[in-house]
C-alpha cells in the first residue's frame, strides 16, 4: 500500500521514492514508448519510480519495456483487466510520497513531476492536482477541469448542448467553463489522464472502485477524496499531450453510452434513488438528443463530401488528409533528419521544409520564438499541413509551445521518436518498418 513499510535489509534501509508513475496500457506501443521516454527526462532529479501495467497487449508493448526501458517495473497481465484493477496492481506496490496516474498517450514537459511535486508540498490540502491537457492539434482539452456530473450537469454535457454555452457556469458546469483555463482553481473532477495524488490521501480514501471498467473512475475517486476532507486542484501552470483527447470522438455514440452507464454505477453508489430516478429521464433524452444529431451530422457529411472535395482541391489539404503528398516541415537537427525522412517515406510523405533545431540546443530560450515564427511563415506561404518534431533535439516543452501556437492552423503535428524509430500523432502511428496502429 501507498505510504506503506519500505523494504529493508539488516544494515541498509531503502529511501523511499519521491514519486510512482503509474501507466496502464494496452495495444499502443508507440505512444507508451514516446510517454515513457518523456517520463524519463521528466524524472532525472528525483527518485522516482515507474510501473507499466499492460494488459495483456498483443503489440510487443511489453517487450519494448523489457528492452528499452529495463528500469520500468512491468506487471504482465493474461487479460484486460480494465483501468481501475489495474492501476490497483501498481498502487498496492507504491512506494512513492506522491502517486501519478498517467495514460500511455500522454506526452509530459521535463519539468511536470518537480513542479507538481512543489505545488502539492505547498498545498497541504490538496489530495490530487490536475493540470492544462492539449490534444494532437495542439488545442486545450476541456476535460482538464471538471465537475460532478449530477442530473442537470449530465444533461447539458451528454446532448452536447453545453457547447452552446462555453462560458455558462450552469449549461457548462461539466467543464467549468466559467473559470478561466489559465488560472489555478479547486476543482471537483480531476482528470484520469494525469492524477496526481497524495499517498497519505490514497490510502485514507482506498483504492480505485473496480466496478468501473473505462470510465467513471476518476469522477468516483475524486468525488471520494473531497469527502475525505481533501481539496482537488487544476494547476495548469504544467501542461501535457494528450493524444486520446480527439481520437475518440471517432466513437463519439460509444463514448456517450459507455459515460451514462458509468454515471449510473456512480449515482447508485452515492446517491439516494430519487436522485438516481431524477438522473434517468433527462439523461436518457440526451443520449437520444445526441443520437439524432449524430445521424443528421452524418447525413450532411455524406451530401457535402463532394463539395469538401473540390474545396480541399483549392485551398489544400487539411490536418485530417491522408499523408501522402501532404507538404511537411521538419523541425530536427541535422543528425535525425535522414532517420525521419526515412519514416516520411514510409507514410508517403517527404520533407518539403526543414527548419533547423540545432541552434536551439545551445540556446534553447532564445531560439524557441524564432523556430515557431519560421513555421508559421512556412505554413502561410509554402501551404505547409504537417509538421513533424524531433525530440532528439528539442525539449518536450518546446514542442508543446510550438504546438499550442501554431494550433490555429489546419495542420497535421506528429512526432518522432526520440531514436527516430516511429512517427506518432492524432490517433495513428507508424515505424520504420511500416508498422502502425
Amino acid at each position: 500500500m501507498p505510504g506503506g513499510s519500505l523494504n529493508q535489509t539488516e544494515n541498509n534501509m531503502v529511501p523511499p521514492a519521491d514519486l510512482s508513475v503509474i501507466i496502464v496500457s494496452y495495444n499502443v506501443k508507440y505512444f507508451l514508448a514516446m510517454c515513457l521516454a518523456s517520463v524519463r527526462k521528466a524524472g532525472r532529479n528525483l527518485n522516482c519510480e515507474i510501473f507499466v501495467v499492460d494488459n495483456n497487449s498483443s503489440d510487443g508493448s511489453c517487450e519494448m519495456i523489457q528492452r528499452d526501458f529495463p528500469g520500468v517495473k512491468l506487471i504482465s497481465n493474461r487479460e484486460n483487466r480494465g483501468f481501475s484493477a489495474a492501476n490497483n496492481q501498481a498502487i498496492k506496490e507504491a512506494g512513492g510520497k506522491y502517486i501519478l496516474l498517467l495514460n500511455p498517450d500522454t506526452i509530459v514537459e521535463e519539468d511536470t513531476f518537480t513542479r507538481c511535486i512543489r505545488f502539492m508540498d505547498e498545498h497541504p490540502d490538496a489530495g490530487a492536482a490536475g493540470v492544462m491537457m492539449i490534444n494532437g492539434h495542439g488545442k486545450y482539452l476541456p476535460e482538464s477541469k471538471r465537475a460532478i456530473p449530477l442530473p442537470e450537469t449530465a444533461f447539458w454535457k451528454m446532448s452536447g448542448l453545453y457547447r452552446l454555452f462555453p462560458a455558462s457556469p450552469r449549461i457548462n458546469r461539466y467543464y467549468l467553463g466559467h473559470l478561466n483555463k489559465l488560472d489555478i482553481n479547486r476543482i471537483e473532477v480531476i482528470a484520469g489522464a494525469f492524477m496526481f495524488l497524495r499517498s497519505k490521501a490514497v490510502s485514507e480514501t482506498g483504492l480505485l472502485d473496480e466496478d468501473f471498467f473505462m470510465y467513471g473512475e476518476d469522477i468516483d475517486f475524486s468525488y471520494r477524496l473531497l469527502g475525505k476532507g481533501y481539496e482537488n486542484y487544476y494547476f495548469p501552470d504544467v501542461r501535457i499531450i494528450h493524444f486520446k483527447g480527439e481520437s475518440t470522438k471517432k466513437e463519439e455514440m460509444d463514448f456517450v453510452i459507455r459515460f451514462y452507464d458509468a454515471m449510473l454505477i456512480f449515482v447508485r453508489k452515492h446517491f439516494s434513488s430519487t436522485t438516481l430516478r431524477k438522473m434517468i429521464l433527462p439523461v436518457s433524452t440526451a443520449i437520444r438528443l445526441r443520437a439524432a444529431a449524430s445521424v443528421i451530422h452524418r447525413w450532411f457529411r455524406r451530401m457535402l463530401d463532394p463539395l469538401t472535395g473540390r474545396i480541399t482541391r483549392v485551398i489544400g489539404p487539411g490536418r485530417n488528409s491522408p499523408a501522402e503528398g501532404i507538404k511537411t516541415a521538419v523541425l530536427s537537427g541535422a543528425d535525425m533528419l535522414e532517420k525521419i525522412n526515412y519514416l516520411l517515406a514510409v507514410t508517403g510523405a517527404k520533407a518539403d521544409v526543414v527548419i533547423s533545431t540545432d541552434k536551439y540546443m545551445t540556446d534553447p530560450g532564445g531560439s524557441i520564438q524564432e523556430i515557431i515564427q519560421r513555421t508559421a511563415e512556412s505554413i502561410v506561404s509554402k501551404k505547409v499541413r504537417q509538421v513533424i518534431f524531433s525530440p532528439a533535439n528539442m525539449e518536450f516543452s518546446s514542442i508543446i509551445d510550438c504546438m499550442q501556437h501554431l494550433s490555429q492552423h489546419r495542420i497535421r503535428f506528429r512526432i518522432a521518436s526520440p531514436d527516430g524509430k516511429y512517427l506518432i500523432g492524432s490517433g495513428s502511428a507508424v515505424s520504420a518498418d511500416g508498422r502502425g496502429s
